[in-house]
């Protein structure tokens, strides 16, 4: 019976820079990719803010506010 392989974990390090330090592979990339996403999404919002729970907060308002939206849209377009 073949026996599993070990995974090996290797150690991945970004700076404050944005460089990634660590080995150059495709899971390390996406992992940088999402980091960097994530950056620029929550741009402006506080560490506070995030850990607290705003993103949560603000999609379940959109999808509270997005449907009354559209059907305020569709009002529109008809009477016209």
């Amino acid at each position: 019976m073949d026996e599993p392989m070990p995974q090996v974990q290797t150690q991945l390090v970004i700076t404050h820079e944005g460089d990634l330090l660590g080995e150059d592979n495709p899971q390390n990339r996406e992992i940088v990719r999402r980091i960097h996403a994530c950056m620029n999404a929550c741009e402006g919002i506080s560490t506070e803010e995030l850990e607290q729970g705003i993103i949560q907060d603000m999609c379940r308002v959109m999808a509270q506010v997005v449907p009354i939206l559209n059907n305020q849209n569709e009002g529109v377009k008809k009477a016209s």
